[in-house]
Order: structure tokens, then sequence, then C-alpha cells
């Protein structure tokens, strides 16, 4: 349902460049995005215990908005929707540990500046630099005692690179890895071991198809 959701915004978005005249500088783009974030872990010297943060892989659906203001730079929208769970680990000094997950759906808005690289016709390349937020919503599936996860969203740096592949007049493949710095959610839990306050690092590659008006 989301994926649908997102092919019909991107398609919206570009018949309203359409109308509004910027059609030769506008490019849509819907595909799959894998997403495979890091670990993070703390250590707690007063308590002596630790928390580590995990998150299992997962491929979601993509689509993009590209406008482009000249030869050698563009502005892109992103959204990614996933699904994954987040699991927490809380290591204490005689061994034993706790674990809790949470089942996320996840949305991913980024928003990125696109610098263009020397380019033939048949290899477009570009880096990107950006940010936007990721917005964590926690369904049914849970193990948490004592608390039910809230809604978190957590700002997120963006950056990356890429290139098109043109064939036939309007259509390209894309190919892009980018890599989100944010927060690990905590879903305004407090207590140890949620709300780490630390950074992960994501991996992101994607594929596109992309239409060029």
């Amino acid at each position: 349902m989301k994926a649908k959701l997102i092919l019909i915004t991107v398609l919206a978005l570009g018949a309203m460049a359409h109308a509004q005249g910027f059609a030769s500088h506008v490019s849509i783009g819907v595909g799959l995005q894998g997403i495979f974030p890091g670990a993070t872990f703390k250590e707690d010297d007063i308590n002596i215990t630790n928390s580590t943060q995990s998150t299992t892989n997962s491929v979601g659906a993509l689509g993009s908005l590209r406008f482009d203001f000249g030869h050698h730079s563009a502005l892109d929208i992103s959204v990614t929707v996933n699904r994954n769970t987040e699991r927490f680990v809380l290591n204490t000094l005689s061994g034993g540990g706790i674990v809790s997950r949470v089942q996320t759906n996840n949305a991913e808005i980024i928003g990125s500046f696109i610098f263009r690289l020397p380019s033939s016709d048949f290899v477009k390349p570009y880096a990107l630099l950006g940010g936007g937020a990721v917005r964590f919503s926690p369904n049914n599936a849970f193990t948490v005692l004592g608390a039910v996860p809230q809604v978190d969203t957590k700002p997120a740096f963006a950056y990356g690179f890429g290139a098109d592949f043109p064939f036939g007049d309007h259509l390209a493949l894309r190919l892009q890895y980018r890599g989100l710095v944010r927060s690990s959610p905590d879903f305004k839990l407090s207590a140890v071991p949620f709300g780490t306050g630390l950074k992960t690092h994501v991996a992101e590659p994607s594929v596109q198809l992309v239409y060029h008006f």
C-alpha cells in the first residue's frame, strides 16, 4: 500500500511540474533500496552494564523527484518506506542479557543537492549531499516489558554517489549508493537499553527506473 502511495505521489508531482512548464528539467524514479544499518554500543561504567542496539537489514520501496537547474547541479527529493526490527540488548555484569525487540514501519524523506560530474551520452555520474528525517512507527510486534514504544522521528545526514545510464529518449537506469548518519531510535523510552543517543551509519544502495520528461 505504501509503495503504491509513493508511486502515485511521484507521478502526481511529475505531472504538476509538466503542467508548470518545467518538464524538460524534471525526472521521476521508482525502484528498490537496500537498507543496512550498523549497530551501536554504549557502556555504563557506573552501573557496570552495556547496551547494544542493532537493526535487521531490509529492502524498501523508493520514489524520487529530481529537478535540474543547470548542467552541473540538481535538487532531489526521495521517499523510502520499509519494515525492519530494532533489537536492544542490555548486558549485565553477571553475563546475562535482556533482549527487547520492536518491529517498525519506517519512512525516510531525504532532500539532496546533486553535483553533476563529467559525463558522456551513456553514463552520467553524480555525487549528492543532503539531509532529512526518518520516521519509525512501531507496530504491534514488540517485546518490551512495562512500556509501549511510541512513534519516533530522527534527523539524518545524507551523502552518496551514483550514475544514470540512459536508454531510449526518456528512460534511464539509476544506480546509487547513499549513506545516512542518524541517531538510533529510542521510541521515547528513556530506560536502559533505550535512549543511548548514539549515532549509527546506514548503507543504502538502490536501483531505479527513471523517466525524464
